[in-house]
């Protein structure tokens, strides 16, 4: 939560910076304090931290470095522009639907303005929060799931709300200057992608929702023949978390119906449209498809040390991004929720 409200703090200097300059200077005193921080960490952390987060800090040191100044962000914005116009079949789109070449059709939409002091503090928040899950995530151990750590009682809701519901909506709307540069329907309707979805886009959501118990039950061939005893973890993880029928049972009474239907829907609403609403309303159009969709994939902390999960969120998510550059972001929510609310419904059952 801490971290949740000095971004939105910062968002907020941010977009005050287009009409009070010196604020600018707020910004990049942040970056370089957490940048020397990292460092700090680098040069001095090696009798308390692994070879691997040393590594991690020290990139992250060096990129927050890199970002205050403006020809490597300008190079930056040249290469994530031309990959999202890869990743989201611009490179398709542009010669059939617009008669556009392969080329104008890959750079036709920028991504990330260079100049802008919200972009920047956006890359900023954005490098920061994957370096931190990145260092909780030992990738030179491989594709392997160690023992995934299970909480000590159920899920509650009020950590649904603080973190995976409110908690991200509102460091999305101040990242995209609610009340300073922008009105509220300017930053949740235009921004961020929340608007009323048509019929075919509510149709295109339920898809979305077939599509991703699909997509979970085809990768799930592959996850538990490569790593024997994943499906019992994975199992072990939901009875613990989404149980409510106490703290590690294995599922719950058919009298705790109720129970286990309100926490299917707040976890369902609150993951549903806090984390579309960051991932796709506030980041995709800043940093493109795929450093969003990875930085969701990295974001599931409850699978931290198993990255082929993180690669299989981050895949999904990829995949809902693509949906949303022809839709919004509320027809992503719908297939976010949905899935949530189903799977997460069954866990309380059937882990």
């Amino acid at each position: 939560m801490i971290f949740i409200i000095v971004c939105s703090i910062l968002g907020l200097i941010a977009h005050g910076s287009r009409k009070v300059a010196w604020l600018e200077w707020i910004i990049r005193s942040f970056i370089l304090l957490f940048a020397c921080g990292f460092a700090l960490s680098y040069g001095f952390g090696g009798s308390f931290d692994s070879p691997y987060t040393l590594a991690v800090n020290g990139s992250l040191s060096m990129i927050l470095f890199l970002i205050l100044f403006r020809p490597f962000r300008k190079m930056l914005s040249r290469v994530l522009t031309l990959l999202d116009g890869v990743v989201s079949l611009r490179a398709l789109t542009g010669p059939l639907r617009h008669k556009m070449t392969v080329w104008a059709s890959l750079v036709s939409l920028k991504i990330y303005q260079e100049d802008s002091i919200p972009h920047l503090n956006g890359l900023f928040c954005f490098i920061v929060c994957f370096g931190v899950y990145l260092a909780n995530t030992n990738l030179t151990s491989g594709f392997s799931l160690p023992g995934i750590p299970l909480p000590m009682m159920p899920l509650p809701l009020d950590q649904l709300f603080s973190y995976n519901g409110l908690g991200l909506i509102a460091v999305s709307a101040c990242g995209c200057g609610l009340l300073v540069s922008r009105r509220f329907r300017e930053t949740f309707v235009e921004r961020l992608g929340w608007r009323k979805p048509t019929l075919a886009q509510v149709g295109i959501g339920l898809g979305l929702v077939v599509f991703s118990f699909t997509y979970d039950w085809l990768w799930s061939l592959f996850t538990h023949a490569a790593t024997p005893g994943m499906a019992s973890q994975i199992s072990a993880y939901n009875s613990g978390t989404f149980s409510v029928g106490g703290a590690g049972g294995a599922g719950v009474n058919p009298e705790n119906l109720s129970a286990a239907l309100l926490l299917a829907i707040a976890t369902a609403l609150c993951a549903g449209i806090g984390e579309e609403t960051l991932i796709r309303g506030a980041f995709q159009p800043v940093l493109g498809i795929l450093p969003a969709a990875f930085l969701h994939g990295i974001m599931h902390g409850q699978f931290a040390q198993a990255p082929t999960l993180i690669l299989q969120v981050a895949i999904w998510s990829c995949c809902m991004g693509i949906a949303r550059r022809f839709t919004n972001t509320t027809t992503t929510i719908i297939g976010h929720a949905g899935y949530n609310l189903v799977t997460t419904f069954l866990f309380a059952f059937n882990p």
